[in-house]
């Protein structure tokens, strides 16, 4: 399958998992930020997602392409969304769970390993 058709596909199931662990998070004020929290999704999971996966391609060091998508997705929600200690602990929470979540679904179900590939988990279609 075509490696950009892959990532796109990533990228877009990540983007619906941000925002849903979101309107978990902020309850009934999402309503009220729906257009901010759409910004910063774009921001930061498309932002991070190219940054992490083009930052080799770039010869940015290391920490930069590691560790600035990581910042990104913890720290830039709850600063710019004025969140809680609660909603904020509920936030990192869920994004970790969620993003293990992704990556066994997407390594069992159709053998893409990309998200986490330091986690190695076999695909159902190559088990026999």
């Amino acid at each position: 399958m075509d490696q950009a058709f892959r990532l796109l596909v990533i990228v877009a199931v990540l983007y619906l998992v941000f925002l849903c662990v979101i309107r978990l998070v902020m309850g009934t004020v999402y309503k009220s930020k729906s257009f901010l929290i759409n910004i910063i999704g774009i921001i930061t999971v498309f932002g991070g997602f190219i940054l992490s996966r083009f930052g080799e391609y770039l010869k940015l060091p290391d920490y930069i392409y590691y560790i600035v998508p990581v910042l990104l997705i913890v720290l830039l929600p709850p600063l710019s969304l004025n969140m809680k200690t609660d909603q904020t602990l509920k936030y990192l929470i869920f994004f970790v769970v969620s993003v293990v979540l992704i990556h066994v679904l997407f390594s069992l179900l159709v053998g893409w390993k990309d998200l986490l590939p330091f986690i190695k988990i076999p695909s159902l279609w190559g088990v026999k």
